[in-house]
C-alpha cells in the first residue's frame, strides 16, 4: 500500500505551447545608476499576472529571459528594502527575436514599505545552463528544516546512501564544493560537515555531470557546487533561521548571517550551530558454505548504532575595493565538531541445523573531535567594461582529528560460559595540511566569443597515526597488528584553456586541462610490521566539449551534446593500510595500492520550451574506486578497491509544469543500466542490472503567503559493483506561511511520512559466502522552522567566491 501511494506522485503532464522568441534582456541599477547583483526578476503574463519565469541579475546588473512565448507581459521586481517595481505593459508581436528593455532603476525604500504592488512570485526549483543544472533549495518547503545533506538528497539526479555516499545520476565519485571551494572531506567527516550547514544558508546548488575545464578534473561522476548565501548590502543586514526537528531522537539546525557594506568595504560573516542524534539499526546475515556449497555455519549480527554530534561553524571575511574594478579579499572559515557513536553489537554463530554454536556481544564506542580551519586570500581585477578579468587565490587549509575507540568483545557458549574476552582501545590522531594557489584570466573575443585560461598548484601533507592497546585476562599490551603510522604527501600542478562562442543558433564551449600528479606514501611500521613506502607520478590531459543548437529561430527545440574526461583520485585515508575492528569478525581497512579512476562521459539532450529536457548519457570507467568485501577465514574485511571496468547507460527526463497559479509540478526520472567486470580477490566480478528512479515535487499556492508541498522519490532494485540494493522510497509533506510583512517565514514539514526509506541489500562475489543486510535509520522527522531577514538595499560590488583549492579537500575521509 505504501508503494502504491508513492506511485501516485509519478504523474507529470506536459503542455505543448506556441512559438517562442529568442531573448528578452535588461539591466537593473540602484538610484545611483550602479548595477545590482542577484536581484530576482520575474516575467509575468499581463492578463492574469501569472509567472512565466524568473531570472537573476549578474554582477553587472544584467539579466535575460530565453524561450518566451510571444505575448504581452509585465516585469516585476520584489527585492528587500527597495520599492517594488512593476513595469508598464510590454507587448511582443509574433516574430520578435531579440528585445532589450530600458534600464530598470530601483528606488530605495528606507521605511521598509515592502508591498506597493501585490504581485507574488516563486523562485523556480530547477534552472538549466549549457554545462550545469541549478537547484534553488528554497523552492521546497521540506528543505527548510534540514541541512546541506538533506537538500542534496532531494535534488534531482542526486542519491545519498545510508553511509553518506553521494551519487550523481547513479554514479559515485562526485566531488563536493562549497562556494567553488572543495570541502577536502569524504566519508563520515564529509557527512557530518554537510549536516553542519543549515539549508537556510544555501542559495543554490549547481549539478555538473561534465564540468568545464576551469574546474579540477577530479570527480569521475561530476561536481556538486553548494553556493551559500552572501549579500553585500549598504549598512548592516542579514538574517537568521531557527529550527527544531524530532524523529526518534531530536535534531536542530540554526544559522545567523550578518553583513556590512559601504562604498569601499564589504564584510560578511556566518555562524551556525547544529545538533544531531539518530540511529541506524543494522542487521547483517552471513551464510558460510563448504566446498560442495552445503551450509557450513550461519552468522547473524545486529548492531544498533546511535550517533550524536554537535557542530559549531563560523565564517568571516571581507572584500576591499581599491577601485571600481580592483578588489582584494580575505576569508576565514572554522569548523569544530564533536561526535560520539555507540554501537551495541549482538551476534550469533549457528550450526547448519540452526542450533546455537556461540554468541558474540561487542559493546563499542567512538568519540571524535574534528577541527577545520581555512584561510583564503584573493585578488580580482576587471580591465574594462567587458568581461576581461584576472583573479588569483591563495588557500591554506588545516584539518585535525582526534578519534578515540573502545571495543569490548565477549564470546559465550550456548550455556553462557565465556570462552573469549578482550578490550581493544585505539587512539587515532590525524592531521592534514593543504597549500594551494590558482590564477584565472578571462579574455573576451570579438563576435560573442570568450577565452579562459589559468594555472593551479596544490601541495598536501597528511599524517595519520593509530595506536591500539589490547587487554586480555587483565593484561594490557600494544596491539601491533592494528597499530600503524602512515604519512602521505602529494603535489598536483595544472593548467587549462577554455573557449566559448555563440554563432546565432549554435553555442560552442571546449576546453583542455593538463594535470601532473606526484605522490609519496610512507608506512613507518612497528615491531611486527615492516616499514614500507611507495612513490608514483602521472600526467594526464582532460578534454571537455559542449555543443548547444537551436533547431528553430524561436528556440522552441534545443539539442545539446557534451563530452568530458574525468579522474577520481583515492581519498588520502583510503591509501592508509590501517585496520579498524567493528567486532572480532568484522574489520575495515585502507588500501595503499589504489590506483586513480579515469572516466569518459558522453551525453546528448533535447529540451522543449523549458518544459522538459530528455538526456541520454554514456559513461565508461576504468579502475573505479568502490567499497569491496572479502571473506578470509570467516573474517569480514571491508576496504576500498579498484573495479577493473564499468559501463553505464542512462536516460533521464526532467521537467517543470506550472498549472495556473495554484500548482507547479517538478519531476526528475531516470533509467540506468550498469555493468561491472573485475578480478576481485578470489572471485571474478561480473554483475549488471537496470534500475528506475523517480523524484516528484508538487508545490501548491493555497492563498496569499500560504503554500504547501507534497513530494517523494522511489528507486527500484539496483546493482552497484559488488552490492545489490533493494527498492525503497519516501513521501514528504510541508506547509509554509509568510509573516511579518513577508520578512519572516514559518515552515512545517514531515519527511519520510510513511517510514519507507529503509535500505537493504545483498553482498555478492564472496568466497563460499552469502551475505545480506537491512538497516532502517532515523528518517521520519517532523520539523518546525522560523526564518527572518533584515537589512538595507544591495550594493553592486561584485563578489569573489572561487578559491585555489578546488579538489583536494574532498579527499579527506572520516
Amino acid at each position: 500500500m505504501r508503494k502504491q501511494i508513492i506511485f501516485i506522485l509519478l504523474l507529470l503532464p506536459f503542455i505543448i505551447t506556441s512559438q517562442t522568441i529568442n531573448k528578452i534582456s535588461g539591466r537593473v541599477t540602484d538610484s545611483l545608476a550602479k548595477p545590482i547583483e542577484s536581484v530576482i526578476i520575474s516575467l509575468l503574463k499581463s492578463k492574469d499576472s501569472s509567472l512565466v519565469k524568473t531570472s537573476f541579475s549578474d554582477q553587472n546588473g544584467d539579466f535575460e529571459f530565453n524561450d518566451i512565448k510571444a505575448d504581452s507581459f509585465l516585469v516585476s521586481i520584489f527585492y528587500l528594502n527597495f520599492k517594488n517595481y512593476l513595469s508598464g505593459l510590454i507587448v511582443y508581436p509574433q516574430g520578435t527575436t531579440d528585445l532589450k528593455l530600458p534600464v530598470i532603476q530601483l528606488k530605495e525604500n528606507l521605511e521598509n514599505q515592502l508591498s506597493e504592488v501585490t504581485v507574488s512570485t516563486k523562485i523556480p526549483f530547477v534552472q538549466r545552463k549549457i554545462d550545469r543544472t541549478i537547484i534553488n533549495p528554497e523552492a521546497l518547503i521540506s528543505n527548510a528544516a534540514g541541512n546541506a545533506l538533506d537538500v542534496l538528497a532531494k535534488s534531482p539526479g542526486v542519491m545519498v546512501g545510508d553511509n553518506g555516499l553521494i551519487k550523481l545520476k547513479g554514479k559515485s565519485g562526485v566531488i563536493i564544493l562549497i562556494d567553488n571551494k572543495p570541502t577536502y572531506l569524504t566519508g563520515s567527516e564529509l557527512e557530518n560537515y554537510l549536516k553542519s550547514i543549515p539549508s537556510s544558508s544555501i542559495k543554490q546548488i549547481e549539478l555538473m555531470t561534465n564540468p568545464p575545464a576551469q574546474y579540477d578534473a577530479a570527480g569521475n561522476s561530476g561536481i556538486i557546487n553548494i553556493i551559500t548565501k552572501r549579500t553585500k548590502l549598504k549598512g548592516i543586514n542579514g538574517g537568521f533561521s531557527l529550527n527544531y526537528s524530532q524523529g526518534r531522537y531530536p535534531k536542530t539546525n540554526n544559522n545567523l548571517n550578518l553583513n556590512f557594506s559601504n562604498k569601499k568595504l564589504s564584510i560578511f560573516s556566518n555562524l551556525s550551530y547544529g545538533y544531531y542524534q539518530g540511529f541506524h539499526d543494522l542487521t547483517i546475515s552471513r551464510q558460510y558454505k563448504n566446498d560442495d556449497l552445503t551450509t557450513k555455519s550461519i552468522f547473524t549480527q545486529n548492531t544498533y548504532i546511535k550517533p550524536t554530534n554537535q557542530s559549531y561553524a563560523a565564517k568571516l571575511g571581507f572584500d576591499y575595493y581599491l577601485t571600481e574594478k580592483t578588489s582584494i579579499g580575505v576569508s576565514t572559515k572554522a569548523l569544530y565538531n564533536t561526535s560520539t557513536e555507540t554501537k551495541y553489537n549482538y551476534a550469533q554463530f549457528l550450526n547448519p541445523d540452526q542450533t546455537l554454536s556461540s554468541t558474540i556481544i561487542a559493546d563499542n564506542s567512538e568519540s571524535d573531535i574534528f577541527k577545520n580551519g581555512t584561510f583564503n586570500l584573493n585578488f580580482r581585477h576587471k580591465f574594462d567594461t567587458t568581461e576581461k578579468t584576472l583573479t588569483a587565490d591563495l588557500d591554506y587549509v588545516t584539518y585535525s582529528t582526534i578519534l578515540k575507540q573502545n571495543f569490548i568483545n565477549n564470546v559465550y557458549l550456548p550455556n553462557g560460559t565465556t570462552i573469549y574476552n578482550d578490550n581493544q582501545s585505539g587512539s587515532l590522531p590525524s592531521n592534514i595540511i593543504i597549500y594551494a594557489f590558482k590564477s584565472d584570466y578571462t579574455q573576451p573575443l570579438s563576435k560573442n566569443g570568450k577565452l579562459d585560461f589559468g594555472l593551479k598548484t596544490s601541495y598536501t601533507q597528511t599524517d595519520n597515526d593509530a595506536v591500539y592497546l589490547i587487554t586480555q585476562n587483565n593484561f594490557t599490551q600494544n596491539n601491533y597488528n592494528l597499530s600503524n603510522h602512515f604519512k602521505y604527501d602529494e603535489m598536483i600542478n595544472a593548467s587549462y584553456l577554455n573557449f566559448s562562442k555563440s554563432l546565432k543558433r549554435l553555442q560552442i564551449q571546449s576546453g583542455l586541462r593538463f594535470e601532473s600528479t606526484v605522490l609519496n606514501g610512507k608506512q613507518l611500521g612497528n615491531p611486527k610490521k615492516e616499514a614500507s613506502s611507495f612513490s608514483r607520478s602521472y600526467n594526464n590531459l582532460f578534454p571537455t566539449l559542449y555543443f548547444s543548437y537551436q533547431l528553430d529561430t524561436s528556440s522552441t527545440n534545443l539539442i545539446s551534446l557534451s563530452y568530458g574526461k574525468r579522474v577520481n583520485r583515492p581519498f588520502y585515508k583510503d591509501l592508509n593500510p590501517f585496520s579498524s575492528p567493528l567486532d572480532k569478525y568484522t574489520f575495515y581497512e585502507g588500501n595503499p595500492y589504489l590506483k586513480p579512476t579515469f572516466a569518459h562521459n558522453l551525453s546528448l539532450s533535447y529540451s522543449y520550451k523549458q518544459l522538459f529536457t530528455t538526456t541520454i548519457s554514456y559513461n565508461n570507467t576504468k579502475d573505479q574506486i568502490q567499497e569491496t568485501i572479502e571473506i578470509n577465514n570467516g573474517i569480514y574485511y571491508s576496504r576500498p578497491g579498484n573495479i577493473g571496468s564499468s559501463v553505464q547507460y542512462n536516460i533521464s527526463i526532467e521537467g517543470s509544469l506550472p498549472i495556473k497559479k495554484i500548482l507547479t509540478i517538478n519531476l526528475y526520472s531516470e533509467v540506468m543500466y550498469s555493468e561491472f567486470k573485475s578480478k576481485l580477490y578470489t572471485e571474478t566480478l561480473n554483475s549488471s542490472g537496470t534500475y528506475w528512479y523517480i523524484n516528484v515535487n508538487n508545490s501548491f499556492q493555497l492563498a496569499k503567503g500560504v503554500s504547501a508541498e507534497l513530494s517523494g522519490e522511489y528507486i527500484t532494485n539496483f546493482i552497484d559493483s559488488q552490492f545489490s540494493f533493494g527498492d525503497f522510497g519516501h513521501i514528504n509533506i510541508g506547509l509554509q506561511k509568510k509573516v511579518l510583512n513577508d520578512l519572516g517565514t514559518i515552515k512545517f514539514s514531515v519527511n519520510d511520512l510513511l517510514f519507507t526509506d529503509r535500505v537493504r541489500g545483498r553482498i555478492n562475489n564472496l568466497y563460499l559466502t552469502d551475505a545480506n543486510w537491512y538497516g532502517p535509520r532515523d528518517t521520519r522527522i517532523v520539523s518546525l522552522t522560523f526564518s527572518y531577514r533584515f537589512g538595507k538595499n544591495l550594493n553592486s560590488k561584485s563578489k569573489h567566491t572561487t578559491g585555489s583549492s578546488d579538489a583536494e579537500q574532498n579527499r579527506v575521509k572520516g
